[in-house]
């Protein structure tokens, strides 16, 4: 049996730069050194001193100072590409390593609004688990700003929520699905039997609504002030089915996802005359809808399971995510 040569050690110059290329790409990708401190969830010093010494193995400067922060010289702009190809190509292999072997495991947190916990994350989990059973999931329900606090603090991987918000230097963001919201009224309301209405046509009427911190109380707010009017809350909540139960009751109307049955259908109970249920009525102004978003922070070294759940979602029809999440 021949003799297995060794692996030859890999030059003196490149050994010292390996293990500072996720630093010079995040430098190269946010051109400062605070945001790429925070990309990489390090003090900002640490940044600085690996520039410093990534520097001092390839014998160029690499960064200067200008005004508050910094500007790659032209030998950085040359480097740059070549540590981008290179973690790319790392990454691309470790991806097939672990899908060829199935290693997709570990834990997935995932933060959503409650109005998607019905049918859209269990589609999304339970699709995803047909062929990963070895990821596990922490679900967290909220409002939006506390799925997008929970993901700010870490606390979860991504987070799903509506509106979208727009990317940033610290998250990123993908639209899943534009939704049109409608006008619930109750069952016996003037408006009931129409195929659509304006929210002005209702101003001078209670609404009730989700808390502020809600997506949906934020698309109230916005839909009232282009129609010229500020909503009367008489009652506010953090569940859409009890704030339907109060449109039943009489007590208001209300700003709400579309139910499976489409608009002008009426739900709820009206037997032995009680009169309850309500409708729920398309509205004609622009802007009465939601954008639902797959939100994610922008960090290096984000944990497999969490990629490959992520790039799962966004590769859904859109057929599939109109379904998951009402039409």
């Amino acid at each position: 049996m021949p003799a297995v040569r060794p692996p030859e050690p890999l030059h003196g110059e490149l050994a010292r730069l390996l293990p500072l290329l996720p630093v010079l790409d995040a430098v190269g990708q946010t051109r400062h050194v605070t945001a790429a401190a925070e990309l990489l969830g390090v003090p900002q010093p640490t940044v600085s001193r690996a520039l410093a010494r990534a520097a001092a193995v390839v014998g160029a400067e690499l960064v200067r100072k200008e005004g508050r922060g910094i500007r790659l010289t032209p030998a950085a702009e040359q480097l740059l590409p070549s540590v981008r190809t290179a973690l790319t190509e790392l990454q691309r292999g470790l991806d097939a390593l672990h899908e060829r072997q199935h290693e997709a495991r570990g834990v997935v947190r995932l933060s959503f609004q409650m109005t998607f916990g019905e049918s859209a994350v269990p589609v999304f989990v339970s699709g995803f688990r047909a062929h990963h059973p070895n990821v596990r999931f922490e679900l967290i329900q909220g409002s939006r700003q506390s799925c997008l606090d929970a993901l700010g603090e870490g606390r979860v991987d991504l987070a799903i929520v509506s509106p979208r918000p727009g990317p940033t230097r610290e998250v990123d963001s993908a639209t899943l699905h534009v939704q049109p919201v409608r006008l619930a009224v109750p069952a016996g309301h003037r408006l009931a039997g129409r195929p659509s209405v304006r929210l002005a046509e209702v101003a001078g009427e209670p609404f009730v609504a989700l808390e502020r911190g809600f997506g949906m109380r934020s698309i109230l707010d916005r839909l009232g002030r282009d129609a010229g009017f500020t909503p009367d809350i008489a009652f506010s909540g953090q569940d859409s089915r009890t704030l339907l139960g109060l449109v039943s009751a009489g007590l208001g109307v209300a700003l709400v996802p579309p139910s499976t049955a489409g608009h002008g259908a009426v739900y709820g109970s009206t037997r032995h005359g009680s009169g309850l249920g309500w409708a729920e009525l398309a509205l004609a102004d622009p802007g009465a809808y939601r954008e639902i978003g797959l939100v994610w922070p922008r960090i290096v070294g984000e944990p497999p399971q969490v990629r490959m759940f992520r790039e799962h979602v966004l590769a859904l029809d859109a057929d599939t995510l109109a379904d998951a999440f009402g039409r």
